[in-house]
């Protein structure tokens, strides 16, 4: 007789990794925010694992991936600005603001996913 306890999709053993890796991603996400590359990676795997996670998760996940392009946009457009000479200092304020925009959002997504809550709104730009 095997030890191995293999469960069907849909446990909570099956959710507990959904909710692990949602987790990483937003530890990459605040990492991105240092280190760029993490970001693309979080996002990357947010598309692979939204259609497949609970609900609840899948409110994560999209919450993530609205974050990632919202502040892509965010970037390009303050990196135009400081390419011009009058517009320079709005880029650089531009820069910290998405900056702490997406730390901020990084950490309440975090803290409502360890206390096992979905996202109120995914689709918002706000926290």
């Amino acid at each position: 007789m095997s030890d191995t306890i293999y469960e069907p999709e849909g446990t909570p053993a099956a959710d507990r990794d959904d909710k692990l890796m949602a987790g990483l991603n937003y530890v990459l996400f605040l990492i991105g925010n240092i280190i760029g590359v993490s970001s693309l990676v979080a996002v990357i795997i947010a598309y692979a694992r939204r259609d497949a996670a609970p609900h609840w998760l899948q409110s994560h996940y999209t919450y993530q991936i609205k974050s990632f392009w919202a502040a892509l946009v965010g970037l390009v457009a303050c990196t135009l600005m400081v390419f011009t000479v009058i517009l320079s200092p709005f880029g650089l304020i531009g820069f910290a603001l998405i900056w702490v925009w997406m730390l901020v959002r990084s950490i309440v997504g975090l803290v409502r996913l360890l206390d096992n809550r979905g996202h109120p709104d995914p689709h918002g730009m706000w926290v």
